[in-house]
This record gives C-alpha cells, structure tokens and sequence, in this order.
C-alpha cells in the first residue's frame, strides 16, 4: 500500500461482508455506516470511541495493557478463519483513526498509527500467525500523539481563514495588496500584475472551497518514515488520494518554531503548510524553491516560476493576513 485511500478503501471493502466475531457486530456495523465511499461519515464517528472502548476494556484488569488489547482485537478477528490478519488490521487501523473536530459540515481526522509500524497496518500484519499478529499488536504509541492532533485540527482552520481573507484581499485589489503580489510573484521584467492576481484569486477560492469540504485528513505514510526518504520533508500530498489527505513527517514534528525565519509559531507553520500542500493538489504548484532558498522573484527565479511555486502561494497569503515578522520577511524575500 502506498497512500492512505488504499488503506481507507480496503477497510471498507471489509465492512461490506460481516466477518467480525459476533459480539463484535454492533461494531462492525458502525464501522460500515462509518466509511462512506467519499469519505468518513462525521454523524457515525462514535463507533471508534466504542471501538476503542471495547478494546480497552480487555486491558482494565490486568498490568499487561497492551498484551490484552492485542488478545481482543485478535478474537475479535476471528483468527481460525481464513483472512482473519487482514480483520485484525482493519480494528488496528480503526483503533487509530481519530475525528479531532466537526464545526458546520466539516470534519477533521487523523491517522495516528504506531511508530514502530514501517508500513501501514495491512502490510504490517499480512501473513502472520495469531501469535505472531498479537506482538505486534502490541505496538501502541502513535506517531503524532494528542497535542499534534488537536493543532492539525486547528491549522485547517486557521488556513482556512487564511485563504478566505486572501480572497477578499484579491478580490479588493488595494494597493498594499497589489504590491504584496508584486513581492511575492513579479521579478520586475515579466509578468502580468492584474494576470497575476486572477491567478491567484481562482486558486485561494480553490483552497478555501477544499479547507470547508466535508473531511480533512491527516496522516503520517509509515513507509516513507522508515525508508528515511523523506526525512527533508515537512508534508505533502499525493494524487493517488480521492480524499483531501496531508501528510505531516517527522521534520515538521521535530522543528518546532522556525526561529531562523522570525519565529514562525508551530500552528502557523501548520497552516502555512496546509496552504503549502493544497496548492500542489488544487493549483498543480511545484517546489521549485523552498522558503530558506530565497523566494524574491528575479533573474534566477522568474515571475512564472513563482506563480508555480507552492512555497511563494503560502508565504504570500500568510504575509497578506499580516501573519509574517520582518524578519521572516527579510529571511525569506532573499
């Protein structure tokens, strides 16, 4: 598997036939109500507390936690039938999907599988034993934790209103406006203002159309994480996603603030990514330059290329809601 709506779609393929244990049932059928072919269904999103409730409860007799929820979600697999690794992968998988926060008809989610998984929980757990499965089952301590889930919540918001007040900015067409577009999108010799700014004003109602749709989800691709490839990312997007899904990596994790850029709070940073990852998805941008490389347009990085260029779409709307220090301003207009 190499994105999460393989891993999604395969979860509700399994839901479609009922093969949990049958004191399991009134779990399986809230997972199938759950996992809608568009995404997951906010309305059903309480049979992952119960989910977890019910694995938890394995554990609440014995010091050996983590060894009794594995023992539950395997009999809940029904391990003497055929198939059964992939049953234990969709309760483990479940087990870890979270709704952070619902407002209106938007839902935020976060995959938060283990760190010690190297691949998604499908491919972790394909072919093993009973016995085998219950030690890896045993993995629990998730990628992300509480506090990084509540502030991928909170940053689709705050890009959100980003993205809306840069469409209202645009759409004003002020000369502050005008000449922030100019910083971050003309180099002087090429380039249309007034092109520029249409540009830009169909893109960010993009953004902002996506950042209210129905399900935002977050996620970490545990294979990537292993394979150390993308130790020098802070996020992405994939188009083999029919979600909106961002993926967050261990550098945005370990960063913090971005004192070297006029710190940068963490959840800004979240957002300027969330704007960052959307543009790739919505307005096909590149990363041609990153913000440390200088994004000032000129002789070696020309109008065209900032207009293609994610980094400049992010750092431009953080600057027009006033989001952005001097300093990170001199930093990154280099």
């Amino acid at each position: 598997m190499n994105v999460y709506t393989e891993v999604y779609n395969k979860c509700r393929q399994l839901c479609q036939v009922k093969a949990l244990a049958a004191d399991w049932k009134d779990i399986e059928s809230g997972l199938k109500s759950l996992l809608e072919a568009n995404g997951p269904s906010v309305a059903d999103a309480d049979v992952l507390d119960k989910l977890r409730e019910r694995v938890d409860s394995a554990a609440s007799w014995t010091l050996f936690r983590s060894n009794a929820r594995a023992e539950a979600i395997v009999a809940g697999a029904q391990p003497g039938k055929n198939g059964f690794q992939d049953r234990a992968a969709l309760l483990k998988s479940m087990y870890h999907f979270y709704l952070v926060s619902k407002a209106g008809g938007q839902s935020i989610w976060v995959v938060d599988h283990p760190t010690a998984y190297g691949k998604w929980v499908f491919d972790v757990l394909s072919g093993k034993s009973a016995d085998s499965l219950k030690v890896d089952l045993k993995d629990e301590l998730e990628v992300f934790g509480g506090g990084n889930r509540k502030m991928m919540s909170e940053s689709v918001q705050l890009a959100r209103k980003w993205s809306a007040d840069v469409e209202v900015a645009l759409g004003g067409r002020k000369d502050d406006v005008r000449a922030k577009v100019e910083r971050w999108f003309l180099d002087g010799s090429s380039g249309d203002l007034d092109v520029t700014i249409a540009k830009l004003a169909a893109g960010f109602r993009k953004i902002t159309a996506s950042c209210n749709s129905n399900a935002v989800i977050f996620a970490d691709r545990p294979h990537l994480r292993a394979s150390g490839d993308y130790d020098s990312t802070f996020a992405s997007v994939n188009a083999g996603d029919s979600m909106p899904v961002i993926y967050i990596y261990q550098l945005f994790l370990k960063t913090g603030r971005r004192d070297w850029f006029g710190n940068i709070p963490k959840l800004w940073l979240c957002a300027l990514t969330v704007i960052h990852e959307l543009s790739h998805k919505l307005v096909s941008t590149d990363d041609i330059k990153y913000d440390y490389e200088g994004l000032k347009p000129g002789p070696g990085f020309t109008s065209d290329q900032a207009l293609k260029n994610a980094d400049s779409w992010a750092y431009f709307a953080a600057d027009v809601v006033g989001a952005l220090s001097k300093g990170t301003l001199n930093n990154t207009l280099v």
